[in-house]
């Protein structure tokens, strides 16, 4: 019997979406999966804590990275934002979608995964990643301007989930969120 990444037996006892106690759930996830990525490691435990996630909450990602770039519009430093006073993401996660990029990325997830040597269907998947996450960045910038202008915490979180809605049915797209809200929390200054 395979053990939940919540604990043995947590399944059954997991909080309805959108309660307290799954915001905590959430929040907590996303603090080891950047605390995961900031030791320079995200382990198959964070990977499979974000795919129960995902599994027994569909928003669950989604959700996640919300709370993650909630926490960066937060604690971003004033030397890390934009003159319009968000976190600015060129800075926090710059864009390097050239080809050797690609392929490291591709021969790194290959590796992790226990796969052989890059194949030319494994580069064109990565490639089209970079189209997704280029196109995403504008939804994450976005989405902290409809953050900025709200009163607290809670309401901007709310802007942060609304903006990355239209993300929902988009693996490729939700995949890209995560990994910009966690690399731009990992590199706040």
């Amino acid at each position: 019997m395979t053990v939940s990444p919540f604990g043995r037996g947590a399944d059954n006892a997991l909080p309805q979406e959108g309660t307290p106690a799954y915001w905590r759930l959430v929040t907590r996830a996303g603090v080891a999966f950047v605390d995961a990525a900031r030791s320079g490691l995200v382990s198959r435990e964070a990977i499979a804590t974000i795919s129960a996630l995902q599994g027994r909450y569909p928003r669950g990602t989604l959700d996640l990275t919300t709370t993650v770039l909630a926490d960066v519009l937060v604690r971003c430093p004033a030397q890390q934002r934009t003159e319009e006073g968000l976190p600015d993401l060129d800075r926090l996660v710059p864009a390097r979608s050239d080809a050797v990029t690609v392929l490291e990325a591709t021969s790194k997830s290959n590796a992790f995964f226990g796969r052989g040597l890059a194949t030319a269907a494994d580069i064109e998947g990565v490639e089209e990643q970079v189209r997704v996450n280029d196109r995403t960045r504008d939804l994450v910038t976005a989405a902290w301007r409809a953050a900025a202008a709200a009163a607290d915490l809670e309401s901007a979180s709310s802007a942060i989930r609304s903006s990355l809605a239209p993300l929902a049915t988009d693996a490729r797209a939700v995949a890209a969120a995560l990994t910009l809200a966690t690399t731009a929390a990992v590199h706040l200054d």
